[in-house]
């Protein structure tokens, strides 16, 4: 990469970062500790149990002794005055419209999590418990307890239902939520067309350039090479090229388990967005490479410096012989025949041996093996996938980490499909490798206009993720 193109994205990226912090220190932070709830929900066939901890604030009338907090004796004392303040702001209703009958609990536990355990003099936990006379479908929530004013305000829902978890933000702009939903989320029609499209994208996107080096690597080892190998092949680079990604998934998981999910998105967001336009950045780069007018733009003297050493090994192979040549020609014509024969062989001998460590295994007649066909696939995919990174950071942006996992999976079974087939196909039929078009008018401009969406792609994750945070209002 020239010395102006990476001046050329560094510039870029230090800009919104320093756009970001800017916005950072001079935007004075409006979220509290004390505008969350948080409420736990266990829907049962008849009932439904929320364990809420809310601002004592909001119900101050029923804190007696001004402590901040509601104990049992106060929670039981203002029972009827609870029931009906909270019966009208939490409203659990199934899908015919009919109201569950609200009783008030006093709760020894809390719902908060681990790092605002320390805000406990704030902060009141009790039971809400709605019972209904009969079986329930469809319970949909309508939450409406914040504090009166303060747009920032937000309780984060847990709801389990038939072993499946479900959570989710509810704010002043957003307060229903659908708990019980009418089909299994496999069954609904978004997401395996979701998954199914990831698949798709996948094995496409095994064909563009970049994924060529294995189905090389298993052309070039022939006849050798059983269809076992290629599956080998394809199926070690694939993990190779995803391995990294699924690493960041977790990384982001286990990190969502110390800290409030509405307080890493944003910023997790903010830095996915950085990360997905330095991918397209790179890979611009890369494209715009075949282009003349590029090179001349952002030429850099390390370039020609390069391309002059390429060319003194070629001009000192042709000189050495030469000299060896008239050097030994002097005794005859079968002599020199002869000579001319050696000559040609210690050339062809010298090129195998600069290329040696290029080959790969069973392309100079050696055995394949299993420890072989690893080092190549690893070799030929140890660079993640940026189209795979991108699907999971996109993910990231919409707080699914763990949807993106799956068609992270969906994405790897797809590049998995075609490099195999492809690596198949190649091993039992060689020909076929040779009649196909290399050099096509589209697949210049085609790379091009990926990567510029790409790294567009990653401007508007960063600007939707400086929105969320609050820096930026429209």
């Amino acid at each position: 990469m020239s010395r102006k193109w990476r001046l050329v994205r560094f510039s870029i990226l230090s800009f919104i970062g320093s756009l970001v912090l800017s916005l950072v220190l001079a935007t004075p932070s409006q979220a509290h500790w004390a505008d969350l709830a948080v409420a736990d929900i266990v829907v049962n066939e008849t009932t439904a149990q929320i364990t809420l901890t809310f601002p004592t604030g909001l119900i101050a009338s029923a804190d007696d002794d001004r402590d901040g907090q509601l104990s049992a004796v106060e929670v039981r004392k203002h029972q009827a005055e609870l029931q009906t303040f909270l019966g009208d702001r939490i409203r659990l209703t199934d899908a015919i419209g009919t109201s569950g009958v609200l009783k008030v609990e006093p709760s020894a536990t809390t719902t908060l999590p681990s790092s605002l355990k320390a805000t406990t003099g704030t902060h009141s936990t009790m039971q809400l418990i709605y019972t209904w006379s009969q079986p329930v479908q469809g319970v949909k929530l309508d939450y409406d307890l914040f504090l009166p004013g303060v747009s920032t305000a937000h309780c984060l829902v847990t709801v389990s239902y038939k072993g499946q978890t479900q959570t989710a933000i509810l704010r002043p702009e957003s307060q229903e939520l659908a708990l019980m939903q009418t089909a299994p989320w496999y069954l609904t029609g978004s997401v395996p067309l979701a998954i199914a499209g990831c698949f798709v994208w996948g094995a496409m996107h095994a064909l563009s350039p970049g994924h060529g080096k294995t189905i090389v690597g298993a052309y070039l080892v022939g006849e050798t090479a059983t269809p076992q190998h290629a599956l080998f092949l394809g199926l070690t680079t694939t993990i190779t090229h995803t391995i990294g990604v699924f690493a960041l998934g977790l990384v982001t998981l286990f990190l969502a388990n110390f800290i409030l999910p509405e307080q890493l998105y944003p910023w997790l967001s903010f830095i996915s967005g950085l990360i997905v336009v330095d991918i397209g950045l790179r890979l611009l780069h890369r494209r715009l490479q075949s282009f003349t007018w590029f090179k001349k733009i952002f030429s850099s003297p390390s370039h020609t410096s390069d391309h002059s050493y390429e060319h003194l090994p070629a001009h000192s192979h042709h000189s050495v012989p030469d000299h060896s040549h008239h050097h030994s020609h002097e005794h005859s014509s079968a002599q020199s025949d002869h000579h001319s024969h050696d000559h040609s062989h210690h050339s062809t001998s010298a090129h195998s041996h600069q290329a040696h460590s290029h080959l790969p295994p069973g392309a100079d007649g050696s055995p394949v093996t299993w420890k072989n066909l690893l080092a190549l696939g690893i070799s030929g995919g140890i660079v993640p996938c940026p189209s795979a990174l991108v699907v999971l950071l996109s993910m990231i942006a919409l707080g699914q980490v763990g949807f993106g996992l799956v068609l992270v999976s969906a994405f790897s079974l797809g590049l998995a499909g075609t490099l195999t087939i492809l690596g198949l196909l190649l091993v039992s039929a060689r020909r076929l490798f040779e009649r196909v078009p290399t050099q096509l008018r589209f697949a210049r401009v085609l790379p091009t206009m990926s990567a510029l969406f790409i790294t567009l792609l990653g401007l508007g994750i960063s600007a939707q993720a400086v929105m969320q945070i609050g820096l930026v209002k429209l």
